[in-house]
């Protein structure tokens, strides 16, 4: 393992994702859990979202992973060309210990780390989401649309 290596975590139905430091240690964005994360979110009624704040820490790899399966996962070094070493621990530092806001599927823990390790906040966590949500509404839409189809089809063909 070597230091700025994104490693994801499987945490059940979603993944968990840090970034490597050496010394056995990684970076990570966090959300509390439970009665706490209240404390930490608030919901906006005029854009319909929820904000909440994330805490960056450093923590050991075998802490935040928590018996949980992981494996180095650098998915976009293909796509973006990884920071030198140097640049990501400048960042590591200037970051430690901060508190920022976090969005599950604009600014989570996958953004956090490929922006470490590349510069660039991707998550393809959220981006395959909001493709089944849209592929899930897209065919939603074409099942009523089909439903709505032959139901007149078929009062067309009553009417006769």
């Amino acid at each position: 393992m070597e230091i700025g290596d994104m490693i994801e975590i499987t945490r059940g139905q979603y993944k968990h994702w840090a970034l490597y430091i050496g010394h056995g240690k990684v970076i990570q964005l966090v959300v509390p859990d439970g009665p706490s994360r209240v404390s930490f979110c608030s919901f906006s009624s005029s854009s319909g979202s929820v904000s909440c704040k994330g805490t960056i820490t450093i923590e050991t790899l075998q802490d935040v992973a928590a018996g949980n399966t992981y494996k180095i996962n650098n998915y976009l070094d293909d796509e973006y060309k990884p920071r030198r070493t140097d640049v990501i621990m400048g960042d590591v530092d200037k970051m430690r210990g901060r508190t920022i806001t976090y969005d599950l599927l604009g600014r989570n823990c996958e953004h956090f780390v490929t922006f470490l390790r590349y510069g660039k906040s991707k998550s393809q966590q959220a981006d395959d989401f909001l493709n089944n949500v849209l592929t899930g509404t897209a065919g939603l839409l074409g099942v009523l649309t089909a439903v709505a189809a032959s139901t007149a089809a078929a009062a067309s063909t009553l009417s006769k």
